[in-house]
């Protein structure tokens, strides 16, 4: 019982910095996600059951219902399933694969429900909300000198405004992978912050591979090839497949990039101490000069290495298990 006394405490306190500082809700959800994570051992699900619902009771009296789903959506239902999952002892990888699962899914039953709900006129209001945040961002003082450097490229301001004019109606359609990509990174977050700890505090949970042998996936890489013949196939007419697929690539993107880095690291290693300079030099060169097909590149190694295991880790984990 103290167990459940001390996690209510603990969570109860980040659940009052989410919900009574806006300066202090980010750092108040990662601080509740972890505690329900970690709660998952200490635990047993019932009793963690009992302080994720305390904690919901106590955010919809301090913020009310919508900024107590936005909370459970990207925070409280992944952390709440992860702490679960860990309860019956699984590991690192199991946990991010609920978190993250569950995330995908509560932000799209989110978003759909959002639109199913929403009239033509909140609709509107949302899209004139993002054309002027893009309208302020493109106005800032600080970007006189960028619009210096384009006009000695021979591209006058007004031809940048008028190919930036299409930008709110992408970010419109793009939205539902902001927010996916939002929740994967908060239960990244977490899920890293519940290792980190568990580590200091010598527990025997969340053990994790190091980066280096991280590994997409393959059937994350299926996915995007789905979705790149989706975009393909709704380019022309720019229907629903189109943006479908373009959802699904963008929040991709950042993926493979991540796994591509891993596979950088991996083959850091194994380079001798003398070609590790040059080796650095001609990536920060490419990276400083051609930086978006050095960042495609990155992303195909990532998406590629998950098909064809070219550092052959899957081999690797089936000689040991």
């Amino acid at each position: 019982m103290p167990g459940v006394v001390y996690l209510i405490c603990i969570s109860s306190i980040a659940c009052l910095a989410m919900g009574g500082s806006p300066g202090l809700a980010l750092i108040g959800a990662i601080a509740w996600g972890v505690s329900l994570v970690l709660g998952g051992h200490f635990l047993n699900r019932r009793n963690l059951a009992l302080v994720f619902v305390l904690n919901v009771v106590l955010l919809y009296g301090l913020s009310g219902s919508s900024p107590l789903f936005f909370g459970l959506v990207f925070f409280g239902i992944p952390s709440f399933l992860m702490g679960f999952r860990l309860s019956y002892g699984r590991g690192y990888y199991d946990l991010r694969k609920w978190g993250l699962g569950s995330a995908i899914i509560s932000v799209m039953l989110f978003l759909g429900l959002s639109y199913y709900t929403a009239d033509d006129i909140q609709i509107r209001t949302m899209q004139i909300e993002i054309e002027q945040y893009v309208q302020q961002k493109i106005d800032l003082p600080g970007n006189s000198e960028i619009w210096k450097l384009y006009e000695d490229q021979g591209i006058s301001q007004e031809e940048i405004k008028e190919r930036l004019a299409n930008l709110p109606w992408v970010i419109y359609t793009h939205l539902p992978a902001f927010y996916c990509f939002e929740a994967i990174l908060a239960v990244f977050i977490i899920l890293s912050l519940s290792a980190f700890i568990s580590r200091k505090k010598r527990l025997p949970i969340l053990a994790r591979r190091s980066f280096r042998e991280e590994i997409m996936p393959w059937q994350f890489s299926w996915v995007i090839i789905l979705a790149l013949a989706l975009w393909l196939w709704g380019r022309d007419e720019m229907n629903l497949l189109y943006y479908v697929g373009s959802n699904i690539l963008l929040l991709a993107a950042p993926v493979n990039v991540y796994y591509g880095f891993s596979v950088l690291t991996y083959r850091w290693s194994k380079m001798q101490s003398r070609n590790k300079r040059w080796a650095l030099i001609l990536f920060v060169i490419m990276f400083l000069f051609l930086t978006i097909p050095a960042i495609i590149f990155i992303g195909l190694l990532g998406l590629f290495d998950s098909l064809l295991d070219y550092r052959k880790l899957r081999r690797k984990k089936e000689e040991t298990n």
